[in-house]
């Protein structure tokens, strides 16, 4: 999908899918996205999601395009302020069954605890009658205590805690009566720590940053004709914090027993690692009537920076050599102790700084006319990018036509290719992952451990361009009708959507070759290529109904009906069950590869074969006093998972993967609203949310060993005055 906030695109152009907090590889850590330029809710003037049969002035996307628009100065002086809190004293905590059966009789480890706090103000300030200021900052806090699991429950309850702050400042100026310059800069830098609870301690991650959004945009007219003319920047950082490397060290280790519960015992985490992407935009746009239609008009002008670097070798120390007579030549460490250890394999991730810049170009233009009763809008986008060197030709089709009875049909036709994935390019400069092992040298009795590394394998890293890939698109076929209910009252629409996604970067089936090693000897490796192998087919019914009761109330009611079928589930992913996981499962009676036990599951999103939505709204006493119900019903469905079982085949112990049966779940939340002062000098107004208010376990597969449980039912209040 494609996010904008303030027509700046905030899409993650280093997306990487498999990215997490703590990712060793060098393949990114959590990308700049959206939830980078968060603004808080009371500044958002607009927000509009369009899902299907999207004008052809919107580009780099494959499934939808959400934007948000922060609200306009006012002409009139006002301000607001709020605070709001929650806290593990207004929540309960669910634990799926297959969690459950995953810890069997173990001990549980103590629900976490938490608080979190929302505070921030505004302000609009005319300044004279042609300047107009909005002002606003806002902070979110959070402070969670967790407690280890069984593995590593010896060092007790920790407390992490994240910090976001957002700056914004906004202007207009009328130029004119037909020239609007608008300016605006937001700044919205974040704080937060991570740790796994039962795989590792030491191992403290914060992840830390922000993202800047810069907009300089003029609206104007000329004649009959609407023009706008934009220049954006949007910058995020996410960087991380982290100790360098990882000692998995036996527990049978001399001195080592009782470090965790499980075999052995990790200590440290991923290192520091730096990521950063500048994304500098130039739109235009024209809009005007012509002959017996309306023209639209426009072009994009991008540069894409990214940068991804960490800044020394990240080494995991694995393999634990057990002796009495260990000696340690260069010194003792956590990867060498006198009369007890030493570990023997390192895994080097090496140091790495990889740049890479993507310029793109798009032309645009639509055409909305009446052919015999039938509203047309025809349009056709033009998108090329400097990495892949793409010319790609998007058509946009939608036609609607007015019916007796009241009814509505709009069918569309449309072509949608996805953006530059800088990410791609930031693959190919990751640094190089070798092995090394070492062994002793044997002095009488002593086993004498130096620094003797001796270069065992190295892997390097994957290429994506030069290699003639194709842009993936998708192409999109739409039907909607849309009617006023007979006798009842009410709006409804049917929409049927179907959607064929190809020419997705995955990889190719794995092939072999012979290397040179850096030791001088030569091996045989096993070699993946880029390829446009990957698919996703999409096909969803959705019906939808809305109706005001009375002046004061209003309901909707929305089903979805879906099905997806995908051979890779992400851009870096592989193609079918061409590239195997490596991962052995025991399923239906065999020793299988995981992605081959799991090959028949759909996509996570789109899994719910049926959804039903509700909402209700309302507002009473003269409006003092707005209330909504809202709640989700979600089909159970069956998924290929682990069962939490095992079993023992020739000696080897397996996870035992199985059809497991997803129940159905109701989601409903609650929201109340009500003004408590009302006066000359301002507005007082409290509010109350309960989310989850039937207590639902929302993730029936929800598997973890090392935090099972769930947000259940949890309570949200918060206070706010205006003037």
């Amino acid at each position: 999908n494609r996010s904008a906030r303030d027509g700046v695109g905030v899409n993650p152009y280093i997306y990487d899918s498999d990215a997490a907090a703590g990712d060793f590889t060098g393949e990114g850590v959590a990308a700049a996205g959206a939830q980078t330029h968060w603004v808080d809710q009371s500044l958002v003037g607009e927000l509009v999601v369009r899902d299907s049969n999207i004008s052809a002035r919107y580009g780099d996307f494959t499934g939808g395009v959400v934007e948000i628009r922060t609200r306009a100065p006012s002409s009139v002086f006002g301000m607001e302020a709020f605070y709001g809190l929650t806290s593990d004293g207004m929540a309960e905590y669910k634990i799926s069954d297959l969690a459950r059966a995953a810890y069997a009789s173990g001990a549980m480890p103590d629900t976490p605890e938490f608080e979190k706090e929302r505070f921030g103000f505004s302000a609009d300030l005319p300044v004279s009658e042609r300047l107009r200021l909005l002002t606003a900052y806002n902070q979110t806090n959070a402070t969670v205590t967790n407690f280890p699991g069984a593995n590593y429950s010896l060092y007790g309850a920790f407390g992490l805690k994240s910090t976001k702050e957002t700056w914004l400042l906004k202007g207009e100026y009328d130029l004119s009566d037909t020239l609007l310059f608008t300016g605006m800069v937001t700044y919205a830098p974040y704080e937060m720590e991570a740790r796994q609870t039962n795989t590792a301690y030491d191992n403290l991650i914060t992840s830390n940053g922000g993202g800047v959004v810069a907009q300089a945009r003029l609206d104007g007219e000329r004649g009959p004709a609407n023009w706008s003319l934009e220049l954006n920047y949007a910058g995020t950082d996410n960087d991380r914090d982290a100790p360098w490397g990882t000692f998995n060290i036996s527990n049978a280790a001399p001195g080592m027993a009782g470090c965790s519960a499980s075999s052995a015992c990790t200590i440290g985490s991923a290192g520091d690692f730096i990521q950063q992407q500048d994304v500098v935009t130039l739109t235009g746009q024209w809009d005007q009537a012509l002959g017996a239609g309306h023209l639209s008009a426009g072009f994009d002008v991008s540069q894409v920076k990214a940068h991804r670097e960490r800044p020394q070798a990240l080494v995991s120390h694995l393999s634990t050599n057990i002796n009495v007579n260990t000696v340690c030549t260069t010194g003792e460490s956590l990867a060498c102790r006198n009369g007890s250890y030493a570990l023997t394999t390192q895994l080097r991730y090496g140091a790495f700084d990889a740049r890479a810049e993507i310029e793109t170009y798009a032309l645009w233009g639509e055409y909305q006319f009446d052919l015999a009763g039938f509203d047309v809008r025809a349009g056709l986008r033009y998108d090329y990018e400097s990495f892949l060197e793409n010319h790609n030709i998007a058509p946009r089709l939608s036609v609607s036509r007015d019916l007796p009875w009241g009814l509505t049909v709009t069918a569309g036709l449309n072509r949608y290719y996805n953006r530059s994935f800088v990410g791609y390019a930031l693959r190919e400069g990751s640094g190089v992952t070798r092995t090394f092992t070492r062994t002793p040298t044997i002095v009488g009795t002593e086993r004498r451990w130096s620094d003797n590394w001796v270069l065992s394998s190295h892997t390097d890293s994957n290429r994506y361009s030069g290699v003639g890939l194709d842009t993936p698109y998708s192409d999109e076929a739409t039907l909607a009708v849309t009617g006023v209910l007979p006798w009842i009252g009410g709006d409804y629409r049917v929409r049927g959507v179907v959607r064929e996604t190809r020419d997705m970067i995955s990889s190719s089936p794995r092939t072999t070759e012979i290397y040179d090693r850096e030791t001088g000897t030569t091996a045989t490796r096993s070699v993946y290529q880029a390829t446009n192998d990957g698919e996703r087919n999409y096909r969803g019914l959705t019906l939808e109904y809305t109706r005001a009761i009375a002046s004061n109330q209003s309901i909707s009611l929305s089903t979805n009906f879906s099905h997806t079928d995908a051979s890779n589930l992400s851009y870096f992913d592989v193609a079918d069950d061409t590239l195997l996981s490596g991962r052995m499962v025991y399923y239906k009676g065999q020793v299988i590869d995981l992605l081959q036990a799991t090959a028949d599951n759909q996509i996570q999103d789109y899994a719910s074969p049926f959804i039903l939505n509700a909402d209700w709204g309302g507002s009473w006493f003269g409006g003092r006093v707005t209330t909504n119900i809202n709640a989700r019903y979600r089909e159970g469905y069956e998924v290929v998972a682990d069962t939490g079982a095992n079993i023992n085949v020739g000696g080897t112990s397996y996870d035992v993967f199985d059809k497991v049966e997803i129940s159905g779940s109701i989601e409903a939340n609650l929201f109340v609203e009500a003004e408590v002062i009302r006066s000359a000098y301002g507005t007082v107004t409290v509010e109350a949310r309960i989310n989850n208010a039937f207590n639902a376990v929302l993730n029936e597969d929800y598997v973890s060993s090392t935090q099972p449980y769930q947000l259940g039912r949890n309570a949200w209040f918060g206070l706010k005055y205006k003037y």
